[in-house]
């Protein structure tokens, strides 16, 4: 049976499991960092379009992340494999995480079913 999660607009996905969801919000935040670099180089008109991209890529990240944190685990390993990535990501400071993507968080740890 496929794992099935609730998204922002409230329609349920088939979850790719734990770990691709954390690649592919490796992936988003690497698109970010770099893009955020280009983003303090620019000047004038491409300093806008960066700006403007860099935004969508924010609002991208951020989905990416809650996507994640509230994946539901079906092992105690890919309980840990989370809680790690969400660990390193506050001890590194590689992004925000809102006080809502660790409820989604704890609440996926919650219905882990024995």
């Amino acid at each position: 049976m496929p794992i099935q999660l609730v998204c922002s607009n409230r329609q349920m996905e088939a979850a790719e499991g734990v770990a691709k969801l954390i690649a592919e919000h490796r992936q988003s935040v690497a698109e970010l960092e770099s893009l955020g670099k280009q983003a303090m180089e620019a000047e004038g008109k491409d300093a806008v379009l960066l700006g403007q991209k860099l935004d969508a890529v924010m609002a991208e990240e951020a989905a990416v992340r809650r996507r994640a944190a509230i994946a539901p685990v079906a092992t105690i390993a890919e309980m840990k494999m989370k809680a790690a990535y969400f660990q390193r990501l506050t001890a590194h400071g590689w992004c925000e995480i809102d006080v809502d993507d660790f409820r989604a968080l704890l609440g996926s740890f919650a219905k882990l079913q024995s």
